[in-house]
């Protein structure tokens, strides 16, 4: 007889470090079991490793020489039992606990997202192409220093494991592949890098600093899916969220083990300054602070949401009475689900930020415009809580009426170009939209997607020269070599070189049974940039100049309802902008400005891991 699949496989992890486990306060909630939906029939069955569509765990110990046996999940005793039980000895284990969040951490982008998650591709010198990443490889034992990073070089995590003096660790070797909140925060950095390409580029201040900052906010909210550890903390602090604790830090056993300190980062922040963000430059610093508007943000939800439930109950909030555990639970839940939604609000603005360069401005811009965009009426005023707690900490948005969700909200074609609508010249274009559930389809179509638009946008097969010149207004790049055009702008063949980096279907499901389908499609241009102002000016002019210094990239984010193929939003950086450019040029010249590179030096300078250096005992 054959029986059907379950519906999920369970994986028992640490719920934080196993610092957790060690300590009377903590160990309630130590651990965690994740359930990750059973394999469809469609998708590729998990092999030893872990391996499966998405990651394939290797475990080689170059330090030790090791090379550790890979675990078999479909084992009937892991199954029986949920997997491995959480060990630090266990090499085996570690490879369970990587592979369990990494893929928590997929399934929470793809369900926010309304698509699957696909890595950024490689670029082959030979044949002048990308090419496809179809597994990320996970290292649990990696490098032997107190070190943790994803890298794009590699397609791969690597996570390090130390030795540590310092007894408040609770351990003589420290792994961060026990971390739940390390792997989640190298995980991001992977799928922020297959969203978002350019963004690993050291652009401005606040470009380094977002990878870090968004990296932390998903390691930060997933802790609100241990709802054990939130029942705890809610009843012990009469339904308070407000101090410190285990929720509100990240990597706790990686901060004792390095620098003794209670938390690698801290986000509880109840006297924010405004002038702070003027004066950061280091990435995780800066980082931190937009982590904490969000996490700012959240609190203030949090609140809204369970003040009647605390009048009812008659406990005022924080009084340090323990709450009745039916309370605390209805506080748990309403605690749990609001952090969820937060962080999705968070997930569902990658795709509505410029493909370069991004600001932190432009960050709260795109939670406002795709929080309305799939839920009109903002009936618990979240998007007013947004908007509020980035004002505290000095993040606003340029170019803004005011700090109000109406005018965060990006600009339409229209209202952006002040020209007619360019839906129907988008109309003509026949795609191929069938949806796919086969991850090789779902590659390959994509890349189909991606070469159609780059031929419908580049190649001179239109007539009617207006029309280019409209689509080279909206997207903020040129087609051709205009007298206007700056001739730094990378060529072939005569003509400005112009990438179509991506073009993504998806389909968002809103609270209230909201059907959002949309098509998002990335445009950026290469532009030669020279610190020297004099021989930026020559190049610009199309005189022979040297190497250039630094690529200075524009572009343009399309969003499209694919309900009525209507064009609701163009999000672009002009690749003819002096201001930026000037702002970039600056920005690089400073003490440490391209620090956010780490050259290396086994491989040279070929191989470049921008988070190698910024995670090294942070």
């Amino acid at each position: 007889m054959k029986y059907p699949p379950p519906s999920t496989r369970r994986l028992r992890v640490y719920a934080f470090d196993p610092q957790s486990a060690i300590m009377l306060g903590t160990v309630g909630y130590a651990y965690a079991t994740i359930d990750l939906p059973w394999e469809q029939v469609w998708e590729q069955p998990l092999e030893r490793g872990p391996v499966n569509e998405y990651f394939e765990v290797i475990d080689i110990d170059p330090a030790s020489k090791q090379f550790y046996d890979a675990v078999d999940l479909n084992d009937k005793y892991l199954l029986a039992q949920n997997g491995l039980a959480p060990s630090e000895g266990n090499p085996q284990f570690h490879q369970q606990m990587v592979f369990a969040v990494a893929m928590k951490v997929v399934r929470l982008f793809e369900r926010a997202l309304g698509r699957k998650i696909l890595w950024a591709p490689v670029w082959n010198r030979e044949t002048g192409t990308y090419e496809a990443v179809k597994r990320l490889r996970i290292y649990p034992h990696a490098i032997r220093e107190a070190n943790a990073y994803y890298s794009f070089d590699k397609h791969a995590l690597l996570f390090g494991y130390f030795r540590s003096q310092n007894l408040f660790a609770g351990a003589s070797w420290i792994f961060t592949a026990l971390s739940h909140d390390i792997i989640a925060h190298e995980t991001t950095h992977a799928v922020l890098d297959g969203l978002h390409r350019r963004y690993k580029e050291a652009t401005s201040p606040d470009s380094r600093a977002f990878h870090e900052a968004f990296a932390d906010i998903v390691a930060l909210f997933s802790h609100f899916t241990l709802t054990e550890a939130v029942y705890a903390h809610i009843q012990e602090k009469g339904g308070d969220l407000d101090s410190e604790s285990l929720l509100s830090g990240l990597a706790r056993q990686f901060a004792a083990g390095t620098s003794g300190h209670g938390a690698l980062r801290q986000y509880i922040d109840k006297q924010p300054d405004p002038e702070l963000l003027a004066n950061t430059l280091e990435c995780h610093d800066r980082g931190a602070i937009l982590v904490a508007a969000v996490f700012d943000a959240f609190l203030q939800i949090y609140k809204t949401r369970t003040d009647d439930l605390l009048r009812i109950g008659k406990v005022e909030r924080g009084q340090g009475k323990r709450l009745d555990s039916d309370l605390a639970r209805r506080l748990t839940d309403e605690a749990t689900k609001t952090a969820e939604h937060v962080l999705r609000m968070c997930i569902r603005a990658m795709d509505y930020l410029p493909p370069v360069d991004v600001r932190f401005g432009e960050f709260l811009r795109a939670i406002i415009t795709a929080d309305a965009d799939l839920v009109p009426e903002d009936t618990r005023n979240y998007r007013i809580a947004f908007s509020e707690a980035f004002l505290r900490r000095g993040i606003t948005a340029g170019n803004c009426l005011s700090t109000s969700p109406e005018s965060l909200l990006w600009d339409s074609p229209e209202q952006l170009l002040g020209q007619d609508d360019l839906s129907k010249d988008f109309r003509d274009l026949n795609l191929s939209l069938e949806p796919q559930y086969d991850r090789d389809a779902i590659i390959h179509q994509a890349e189909e997607l991606r070469k159609q638009v780059w031929r419908w946008l580049v190649l001179p097969d239109k007539k009617d020269i207006a029309i280019d010149l409209q689509w080279e207004k909206a997207l903020g790049v040129y087609f051709a070599l205009r007298e206007n055009a700056p001739k730094s702008i990378a060529q072939a063949e005569g003509f400005p070189k112009v990438e179509v980096h991506s073009v993504r279907v998806t389909r968002r499901a809103g609270p209230d049974g909201q059907d959002l389908r949309q098509l998002v499609i990335e445009v950026t241009q290469r532009r030669r940039g020279y610190f020297d102002p004099e021989q930026q000016k020559k190049a610009d002019r199309g005189e022979p100049v040297g190497r250039e210094d630094f690529n200075f990239r524009g572009g343009a984010t399309l969003i499209i309802d694919l309900r009525d193929r209507h064009l609701r939003f163009v999000i672009r950086k002009r690749i003819d902008d002096p201001e930026r450019l000037n702002e970039q040029r600056a920005y690089l010249q400073q003490p440490g400005g391209a620090a956010f590179t780490y050259i290396p030096a086994a491989t040279g300078a070929a191989a470049r891991e921008p988070f190698a250096m910024a995670h090294r005992g942070e």
